[in-house]
């Protein structure tokens, strides 16, 4: 890759990615992908056995689909990781948006709760994979080298939230190359300051890997709700902060298909 690649990939489709998170990504025209957990959206399933926040609707995701700077994906229609989940959660999308498949190149998943079975994967899912144009599943965190060290460091900076442990501590989780359909991501909770991630982003930028950062809500300063839950100040600085590099020709923000398109060596 000629420069870092960094996207911003949300979880659920919770209403707040729409009010708050979208109005920031285009005041800063940032792309990014939203994963979408279909009967969540259509209300079939209690949004209290998903999350506390209400979900967007349909007219608010097409919205988004007509940006052409964001990407729709998938993320289970039931929140689940079977091959009859991903099936009905991509097919709806394409449904009620009317297309054919989610982007140009096919479609994208995001794992609920990066539970994927492997030999779920191998056995039911891989051998459909091309007729169901799934193009990449996003699971989160991986190690690559000295597991527990880079565990240990994770949680020790839980308490000390230094920029350089953080970075130590997710750097496996860049990527040069694709692994089969696999893009990884590094989940991005609220005790996680901006610094931190600046970190992270930098050693992107150094190294010229992509980054995926997993996010779920955001929410207004002060309305934590749960660790998934990012303040929209913090929110902002962030995307102010990598927008900047990206003005000074040092990283790309793009969406998830693109990474992994450039990751294939497909462009």
């Amino acid at each position: 890759m000629e420069r870092a690649l960094i996207n911003f990939s949300f979880d659920d489709g919770r209403r707040d990615n729409f009010d708050i998170a979208y109005p920031i990504l285009k005041h800063y025209n940032c792309p990014a992908t939203f994963n979408i957990t279909t009967g969540y959206i259509t209300g079939e399933m209690k949004k209290e056995a998903l999350t506390h926040a209400e979900p967007m609707n349909m007219a608010q995701i097409q919205e988004m689909f007509n940006d052409p700077s964001l990407e729709i994906a998938g993320h289970g229609y039931w929140h689940k990781n079977t091959l009859a989940d991903i099936t009905d959660g991509l097919n709806s999308l394409k449904r009620e948006l009317k297309v054919e498949k989610l982007t140009k190149w096919g479609n994208g998943f995001a794992s609920p709760g990066t539970a994927l079975d492997m030999e779920v994967y191998n056995n039911e899912i891989k051998p459909v994979l091309k007729n169901e144009q799934l193009q990449y599943i996003r699971l989160s965190l991986r190690y690559k080298s000295h597991v527990g060290i880079k565990t240990f460091v994770r949680k020790l900076n839980r308490i000390l939230h230094w920029p350089c442990l953080y970075s130590y501590a997710y750097k496996d989780t860049l990527m040069s190359s694709a692994e089969d359909v696999f893009l990884y991501a590094v989940p991005i909770l609220s005790s996680i300051s901006v610094a931190e991630i600046m970190a992270l982003v930098r050693r992107a930028v150094k190294e010229k890997k992509a980054c995926v950062l997993m996010m779920h809500s955001i929410v207004e300063k002060g309305r934590i709700r749960d660790p998934w839950d990012f303040e929209k100040d913090k929110f902002e600085s962030l995307v102010h902060e990598i927008t900047k590099l990206q003005a000074e020709g040092k990283l790309t923000i793009t969406t998830s298909m693109n990474i992994y398109q450039q990751l294939k060596g497909n462009n």
